[in-house]
């Protein structure tokens, strides 16, 4: 019984040690989870694109895509742990470090692609036009708000002399439709959807206000970056890569992120026009951002000076 006994064991212990190493071996190959945020907007079509060509899992990482509607949303979901990397706002981003949440900006996204919009029989035709109306936006800490706020500066104008809204970014045209708003300012599709809706004309494009400016980012929580850069990088260069990508292939882009958003894509080829793609956290892109902040503390959005070394992480996506 004795010799019995422990053969049993000898051979229950050479069976936990096998199928031990086949379980490590299996956890080892699965691939590296990462929660995405991101806006459904034309400006986060590097991501969608990516997705919609599977591009994260071959490269062997598991992204969970997480759709919200504000960018301060993203960054207080970063600020809570509920995701690791965000497609957001430079506004948002910037007030997210201003205000101590503990991000970096690892990647750059695109340029411009925002504007404003009136009705399509509408006289506004000027920005001192817009005195005295309502104007949605899709929200106070919005780099669209920033936008507004400094084209009305030129014309010695604030927010007190308009009606500024907050709208959700999905219903903003049909606000203007309804005549419930007499203009808005929004991000791509949602600039170009009311003139090919004919709802509504474009008064001005963001480009118009402040050319090249910087738009949207990818942020990254910095306990993300610290414990995971391998597979940090892995989804910066899909990032990278898939720019590369949109910019030659504009009419294949227009058709993938219409599937995504639910849009058309004739209306997808159109404003995607107004959007400049890029990537690199190169040395322009962070004068335009550190231009960007003066905007901001001008305005009242930030409180305090921020160092390009408190902003950016420029080790995966460098210029």
């Amino acid at each position: 019984m004795n010799k019995l006994f422990l053969t049993f064991i000898f051979i229950f212990a050479f069976l936990l040690v096998i199928f031990s190493g086949y379980y490590y071996s299996q956890s080892a190959n699965t691939p590296q989870d990462i929660t995405v945020a991101y806006l459904s907007s034309d400006h986060e079509a590097a991501f969608m694109v990516a997705q919609a060509q599977d591009t994260y899992k071959k490269a062997g990482l598991n992204v969970k895509s997480v759709q919200m509607s504000t960018g301060s949303d993203i960054v207080s979901a970063a600020a809570s742990g509920d995701i690791d990397v965000g497609y957001v706002g430079i506004a948002p981003a910037l007030q997210g470090i201003s205000n101590g949440v503990p991000i970096k900006i690892v990647g750059a996204v695109n340029l411009d692609g925002s504007g404003i919009v009136v009705g399509e029989d509408s006289n506004i035709t000027s920005i001192p036009d817009l005195k005295g109306k309502k104007v949605a936006s899709p929200g106070v800490s919005s780099i669209q708000q920033v936008l507004l706020l400094y084209e009305l500066q030129k014309y010695n104008m604030t927010a007190k002399d308009l009606d500024i809204l907050s709208v959700n970014i999905f219903i903003i045209p049909n606000t203007l439709a309804a005549h419930k708003v007499d203009a808005y300012i929004a991000y791509e599709p949602y600039v170009s959807l009311s003139p090919y809706r004919s709802i509504g004309k474009v008064l001005m494009y963001s480009n118009d206000i402040i050319p090249g400016h910087p738009c949207c980012v990818i942020i990254a929580r910095q306990d993300y970056i610290n414990q995971n850069p391998q597979e940090l990088q892995k989804f910066l260069d899909i990032h990278k890569n898939t720019t590369e990508y949109i910019n030659s292939h504009r009419n294949e882009t227009a058709y993938l992120i219409s599937k995504e958003m639910t849009t058309n894509p004739s209306l997808e080829e159109i404003a995607l026009t107004h959007v400049v793609f890029v990537s690199q956290l190169d040395n322009e892109f962070q004068a335009k951002v550190m231009d960007f902040i003066k905007i901001e503390q001008e305005l009242g959005f930030l409180k305090k000076n921020l160092t390009p070394e408190q902003i950016f992480d420029t080790r995966f996506l460098g210029g």
